[in-house]
């Protein structure tokens, strides 16, 4: 019975496997960042759209006023927008230093994970059989399915690990290109002579 949810648990870490990569590590962590910062009230991120929106307003005026009549408004208000820029690549370029930080530490961290406690059940699990075959099926290759050291006749958790492996991933694969194929298609238009 235990060897059964050994069996159901490779599968299932195979299967979060295959979907992460199917979806993108990166991609997860680009999420993880939203949410994060969406749920901390990043500071740098709401002084950021404070500075947009400052930009924004400041440039309106800017517009509705003369250069050649209001010189001296025009030039402090065009002094204010210089500063206000610069404090606004200032802030954008900090929290893209730390976005870029987090989304390194959620993907490693996520890769760690995965890797690991695929490589903790492998090694632990190397001489345990999920399940045993009949000998007359696979007869040339038994030897080869109970890799590493499982009993001869059985599949070891090595190769089951493999096996789900490969199947999620094509499984996967196969679901995820359809969406890529969505794009739409030109038809080029002969040139007319």
């Amino acid at each position: 019975m235990v060897v059964a949810y050994l069996a159901l648990a490779i599968l299932a870490l195979e299967v979060v496997s295959a979907v992460l990569d199917a979806i993108g590590y990166g991609a997860v962590a680009a999420a993880a960042w939203g949410t994060y910062s969406r749920g901390t009230g990043n500071r740098k991120a709401a002084e950021r759209l404070r500075l947009r929106d400052a930009i924004v307003e400041l440039r309106r005026d800017l517009q509705a006023v003369s250069s050649v009549d209001e010189f001296s408004r025009w030039a402090k208000m065009r002094r204010r927008l210089d500063s206000l820029s610069a404090d606004f690549e200032r802030v954008s370029s900090d929290l893209a230093v730390e976005r870029t930080a987090f989304e390194l530490y959620v993907n490693m961290g996520l890769r760690a994970a995965v890797y690991g406690v695929r490589a903790v059940v492998n090694v632990y699990n190397y001489r345990v059989a999920v399940f045993y075959v009949p000998a007359n099926w696979f007869y040339p290759v038994l030897w080869f399915l109970s890799l590493p050291a499982a009993p001869m006749g059985s599949v070891s958790v090595t190769v089951w690990a493999f096996a789900c492996n490969r199947i999620c991933k094509r499984v996967a694969g196969a679901f995820g290109r359809p969406v890529h194929m969505q794009q739409p298609v030109s038809v080029p238009v002969p040139a007319a002579a």
